[in-house]
């Protein structure tokens, strides 16, 4: 009897501590699953979309003085447009992001021809059916005629590849296009400097 009554004191010693750890475990779960969840909001300033192309998703900004417009999705974009704190090959990835935003944001765009400079012009201004706006008339980036420039005020030429890939070349400082300081940038993102004649249909960069 004394051999079973010190086998049950034993055993009793043992579940006591287990039980207690059960029961707290127990507690805690209860608490952390009967807190509220509330859903976190996040603002997003820009998404990456697969193919490497970022969209910009423009706010209204709090410093815009009362009574005045916000800027257009353009001119948030070139903001630093032909900034000679920047290199020249700045001005043509800002021109290229503003290109795949607004075709992004326009799909019906997609669809026309977009290849010439005058193309691409029209669409910025507002002047495509959707009749959206990416920069106001009076911007660095064009014209008196409304083209789209480069920082030394000439023309940019566009050469469309197909399959919504593009090149943008700029006739760089002595103003000439095809001569040997024109900046090209290709639709990898890649860019080349004077003319490559075997390279002008689908440039690949070496």
């Amino acid at each position: 009897m004394r051999g079973g009554a010190l086998k049950r004191l034993v055993l009793i010693f043992i579940a006591l501590p287990l039980l207690f750890v059960i029961a707290l475990l127990f507690v805690k779960m209860r608490w952390k699953f009967s807190k509220p969840h509330h859903a976190v909001q996040q603002t997003v300033g820009s998404q990456t979309i697969a193919s490497n192309i970022t969209v910009t998703a423009i706010s209204p900004s709090a410093n815009t003085p009362s009574g005045q417009s916000a800027p257009l999705l353009g001119e948030t974009i070139l903001r630093d447009y032909a900034n000679t704190n920047f290199p020249p090959e700045n001005d043509l990835t800002l021109m290229s992001h503003l290109m795949d935003n607004s075709l992004l944001l326009l799909k019906s765009a997609a669809n026309r021809p977009l290849s010439a400079n005058e193309d691409w012009a029209d669409l910025f201004r507002g002047r495509s059916t959707a009749r959206e706006e990416f920069l106001p008339p009076q911007h660095i980036a064009l014209n008196a005629e409304g083209e789209l420039i480069d920082r030394w005020a000439t023309p940019l030429f566009f050469h469309a590849l197909g399959g919504g890939r593009y090149e943008i070349r700029s006739a760089g400082p002595d103003k000439t296009l095809w001569t040997d300081d024109d900046l090209e940038r290709g639709y990898d993102g890649r860019f080349r400097r004077g003319l490559d004649v075997t390279n002008l249909v689908a440039p690949p960069f070496r």
